[in-house]
């Protein structure tokens, strides 16, 4: 019987879950190194940043975590994840 191959690693082959605390508290940036915002939450597969008064909802598999850093690595549609961002606000906070 054969054995299978290990394959290789990639971001998304960890849950996002155990490593919360390595992707809150940080400032995401973009390739220009502009501040995009700090994250605040992980939901799922989604990182949630704040920025002034904005909410946005990023996939998680579209940031880097390195060198207690986070960078944009995929093209994100900044509009949509507001909106996104909007809905979780409304859930999570304003019940409060």
């Amino acid at each position: 019987m054969a054995r299978a191959k290990k394959k290789a690693k990639t971001q998304m082959d960890f849950d996002p879950l155990e490593f919360k605390d390595e992707y809150l508290s940080r400032f995401l940036k973009d390739g220009e190194g502009a501040v995009k915002g700090e994250t605040i939450d992980l939901e799922g597969d989604d990182l949630v940043l704040k920025n002034g008064d904005d909410f946005f909802r990023i996939p998680i598999s579209s940031v880097t975590l390195s060198d207690n850093s986070l960078m944009v690595t995929e093209v994100i549609d900044w509009e949509r994840a507001r909106e996104m961002g909007e809905r979780w606000r409304k859930v999570e906070l304003d019940p409060l």
